[in-house]
């Protein structure tokens, strides 16, 4: 299906196919005979794949990172897909709009996309309800939130951006992955200094 489908993908610009996906996905979410057409295709269980780690159970060792679905649109229907975890975000406690456009570019000879979007985030207080449903609606599954400093934060007050993550989304997530890395937001990979992660953690 990908090899017909890929050439008409191709023709558009790669951020507008990406979110017109995610949204044919949420479409799927939000319906038990969407979820259920997808499993059947996509989901393979055996219980040799299933392990155990930071005491979560995982049904399989595939997740889907985070950047695919930043807003927690279509958990249930990524879910339905078979994956063993979904990670959303990254999300920034404060909603903010990411680098400017084009900040996704495909690079066909590598199979690869790059991404420069920079945390566009509609902020904690637009996933708790996406998080909430999600756990009325998927059994089963590890969901984990990664967490960022808002662009505007200075790297001085980056903790209470993390903590206010904290607060607001740590109880409907199984995990929480605390994102020091992206080179898309200005002075974030200096978190990584010990003077600066240690009181983070």
């Amino acid at each position: 299906m990908y090899k017909i489908l890929r050439p008409i993908l191709f023709r558009f610009d790669p951020e507008n196919t990406h979110n017109r996906i995610l949204r044919l996905l949420a479409l799927a979410s939000a319906s038990r005979l969407g979820r259920g057409l997808l499993e059947k295709a996509y989901t393979y269980d055996d219980a040799r794949l299933e392990t155990e780690v930071i005491g979560l159970r995982f049904r399989n060792p595939v997740g889907l990172s985070a950047g695919y679905d930043k807003e927690g649109v279509a958990i249930p229907g990524l879910a339905a897909l078979g994956f063993g975890h979904i990670e959303v975000g990254t999300v920034t406690y404060q909603p903010q709009p990411g680098n400017p456009r084009p900040r996704l570019f495909r690079v066909p000879e590598e199979g690869a996309l790059i991404n420069s979007m920079g945390f566009p985030s509609k902020g904690a207080t637009a996933l708790i309800p996406r998080l909430q449903s999600a756990r009325r609606i998927v059994n089963g599954i590890v969901i984990g939130v990664n967490f960022g400093k808002g662009r505007d934060t200075p790297l001085e007050s980056a903790v209470e951006d993390y903590v206010n993550l904290m607060r607001a989304l740590a109880a409907l997530a199984d995990y929480v992955a605390v994102n020091v890395s992206s080179p898309n937001t200005v002075g974030l990979r200096q978190l990584q200094r010990k003077s600066y992660l240690e009181p983070l953690l």
